[in-house]
């Protein structure tokens, strides 16, 4: 074999070794771009956009802790008393909160959850769903609350508002809301509230229809004053009430003077818990402090039931207050008065 030979034979070993070596080559894919969590800003604070969609998710809530104490606001855990004793009193509560939100060509579609977890000193615990609706363009529906609470607000800011109740809590709805923007405000619901509302009114409900009940309310505010009207029809007891409401603020005191109506007051029903024709409830807020905020409710209605409750907001760090509270309560009766006391500790999320 001459030089020649061994130097091709060579150069040819080599090309294919270097050939299948190319071959066999492996190439690293390039990473896929990583999607990190987006801060939804045009729906609030707190929402963020799902990972691959353009719906705002928002999670809070809210853990609870109360101790109670006292005849009205104790626990009467052998029933010595029918239900109200000197025993304390504990309870706590988890609240979630989880709320959705979106851009249609019909405004925002968005959703509300509120589901709670609740644990009493007698060993007992239940969940509940407060809230499930659905709102896109003025209409919701789904589970809330009566929009002859929601629509005026609540009596208060104090704990125990509805010792002299103004009406049942829990509807599945079918609802408008309406607002101009310049402080014109009004509500037309379709309400289903026979889930709970037999209990709360303590009478014979009469048999159910296929009409629902009816809730319709108006509203204005401008500025330091507002005020609001709304009434409710109960289809099975075939009778309502009304609330007006006025609303003050000046300087560092809010004011409210509430007023309901029954339309036959020898008969209660779904919008008219209270006793009698008429319920009369008178509240006022005073910021002490940045941190503190006192509150002060009375109430009373035509079966001679009187209600006052007074606490104060302690802000201890943003996002946890505590409460402590006391109330009085007579209930018409001979002997019937009775006092409570109580405070609560709330860190909202």
């Amino acid at each position: 074999m001459n030089i020649k030979s061994l130097l091709l034979g060579s150069a040819a070993a080599l090309a294919a070794v270097s050939g299948a070596q190319a071959a066999d080559a492996i190439v690293a894919a390039e990473p896929e771009p990583m999607e990190y969590v987006r801060v939804c800003d045009a729906f609030g604070t707190g929402f963020f956009y799902i990972p691959g969609t353009e719906t705002c998710l928002k999670i809070g809530g809210y853990v609870r802790f109360d101790v109670g104490g006292g005849e009205l606001l104790g626990d009467d855990v052998n029933g010595a008393n029918g239900g109200f004793g000197d025993e304390w009193n504990t309870k706590s509560r988890l609240s979630l909160q989880i709320e959705t939100a979106s851009d249609t060509e019909y405004g925002a579609l968005k959703t509300y959850t509120e589901t709670r977890f609740n644990w009493n000193n007698e060993g007992g615990t239940d969940v509940s769903l407060n809230f499930a609706y659905i709102d896109l363009a003025g209409f919701r529906v789904g589970k809330t609350e009566t929009a002859f609470y929601t629509f005026v607000g609540y009596a208060g800011n104090v704990i125990n508002d509805d010792l002299i109740s103004g009406g049942i809590y829990d509807a599945n709805v079918i609802q408008y809301n309406y607002d101009n923007g310049a402080g014109l405000t009004a509500v037309l619901s379709l309400e289903d509230t026979s889930g709970s509302d037999a209990a709360a009114i303590g009478s014979f409900r009469g048999d159910r229809d296929y009409i629902p009940n009816i809730v319709g309310g108006i509203g204005y505010s401008g500025g330091a004053f507002g005020v609001k009207l709304v009434g409710g029809y109960d289809s099975a007891v075939e009778e309502g009430a009304i609330k007006l409401r006025a609303d003050g603020t000046f300087g560092g005191v809010s004011v409210f003077a509430m007023g309901g109506w029954n339309t036959d007051g020898d008969r209660k029903n779904v919008y008219a818990t209270w006793g009698g024709d008429w319920a009369v409830w008178l509240g006022a807020s005073a910021a002490v402090t940045d941190r503190v905020t006192l509150n002060a409710q009375v109430s009373f209605d035509d079966a001679d039931e009187l209600a006052v409750v007074a606490n104060a907001n302690f802000t201890v760090v943003p996002g946890f207050v505590v409460t402590p509270e006391v109330a009085y309560f007579d209930n018409g009766l001979d002997g019937g008065d009775s006092w409570g006391g109580m405070i609560r500790f709330q860190r909202s999320f």
